[in-house]
């Protein structure tokens, strides 16, 4: 079945892009592997997102997108609201992880915005918890970018897996970027 009318049925779908390929067989699996993780955020919910909660097995998954109908390819945790309404639904320094994987120019496309949602990412992620931007840098997606985001600032880059990179640019049309911070321990 295509992914189009996978997408119509609500069914799980894959994106074939090398960015998803590193997000879903990399990424993801080495914060699954790591102890310090057990409540993770994903932002935004589509077809292809609906299984990531898989790779977090045991764990508290949660999911938050501001469109309802997405709710079917959320969590169980699921919240319809925007990520800058997160204080609203949990309290601060509650999740380990939070993935916010193309999401910068495709919703939080006002630098406004984006600040304030990663302030907030900031707030309700534990001392030491890691936040995973993925974004594309390519226009119009990369009008807002990581660097001009005052609310980043607030945190540390980390070094991610094996490699120990705080930054994996996907040489792919759309030109993704995945950043890896960390909320500075007190």
């Amino acid at each position: 079945m295509v992914l189009a009318a996978r997408r119509a049925l609500g069914l799980p779908a894959t994106l074939r892009t090398e960015d998803r390929r590193i997000l879903e067989q990399v990424i993801l699996p080495e914060y699954a592997r790591r102890p310090d993780i057990a409540r993770v955020l994903f932002v935004g919910c589509a077809p292809y997102t609906q299984r990531y909660g898989e790779t977090f097995g045991g764990r508290e998954y949660w999911t938050i997108d501001p469109v309802a109908r997405r709710r079917r390819y959320g969590s169980e945790r699921h919240i319809v609201d925007r990520l800058q309404n997160l204080g609203n639904h949990v309290p601060a320094g509650y999740f380990d992880l939070v993935v916010c994987n193309g999401v910068l120019g495709w919703g939080l496309n006002a630098p406004e915005d984006a600040d304030t949602a990663f302030a907030v990412c900031h707030t309700h992620l534990r001392a030491g918890g890691d936040l995973l931007l993925g974004w594309n840098d390519i226009a119009p997606r990369n009008r807002v970018l990581p660097e001009e985001i005052p609310a980043l600032r607030r945190f540390d880059m980390a070094l991610f897996g094996p490699s120990q990179i705080s930054r994996w640019a996907i040489n792919q049309p759309n030109r993704h970027v995945f950043n890896f911070y960390r909320k500075a321990i007190l």
